[in-house]
């Protein structure tokens, strides 16, 4: 099996690690810095780097770029995809990234499925990735209607041998609704009490943590 990773920053650089760790893949890796990709060749994350005609040979794709380049190189890149590939992106937003993608993925019969690893750092970059950084981790996945069964079967199980403790199915909106709701919303309430004048005179009122 044969896995592409482009992007190799915390995320992208993680899976790339994970995939190793857990799986007899070949992995090959892009990231637009240098820098970033042979550091990932030399720790042996990725076997190769990523051009053309390894591209058009790999069974799954997994995208961790921001949602405008996720989309561009999908589209620039879709002839190249071998019939039958997997492709998955990372981003945090789903709706943004999915619905723009989805006639036109449609058109080409393509297996795109959004997907959200729902773990993280406080750091970026490949300097920071993690073997172990989805161990227990919920997996969230958006497929189109049109995909066949199998083929989300194929990538829940192949996300859930990489660590994550579940995979969990559902629609685009309904996943960014939820993100605001559990993840967006603390962060604003948060963010606000911190710079509040009252969050000064707390010593007293708070524990630990």
């Amino acid at each position: 099996m044969k896995i592409a990773i482009v992007g190799l920053g915390l995320i992208g650089g993680s899976l790339a690690k994970a995939i190793k760790s857990n799986t007899e893949a070949t992995v090959i890796g892009y990231d637009i810095s240098p820098t970033a990709l042979n550091k990932a060749l030399m720790l042996g994350a990725v076997d190769e780097p990523m051009d053309e005609n390894s591209l058009k040979s790999c069974d799954m794709i997994f995208i961790a770029l921001y949602p405008n380049d996720t989309i561009d190189f999908i589209k620039n890149n879709a002839n190249l995809f071998k019939k039958d590939a997997v492709i998955i992106d990372c981003c945090g937003v789903k709706d943004a990234v999915c619905e723009p993608l989805h006639d036109f993925c449609y058109s080409k019969k393509m297996w795109f499925i959004g997907g959200h690893p729902m773990a993280g750092r406080e750091y970026s970059g490949f300097e920071y990735a993690k073997t172990d950084l989805f161990v227990n981790a919920s997996m969230i996945l958006t497929p189109y209607t049109y995909i066949p069964l199998e083929i989300v079967e194929k990538a829940k199980l192949f996300c859930l041998s990489l660590g994550f403790k579940q995979v969990i199915i559902t629609t685009p909106k309904k996943h960014d609704q939820m993100i605001a709701y559990t993840s967006q919303l603390a962060h604003v309430v948060s963010n606000a009490y911190v710079k509040s004048p009252g969050a000064q005179c707390h010593h007293g009122f708070s524990a630990g943590s």
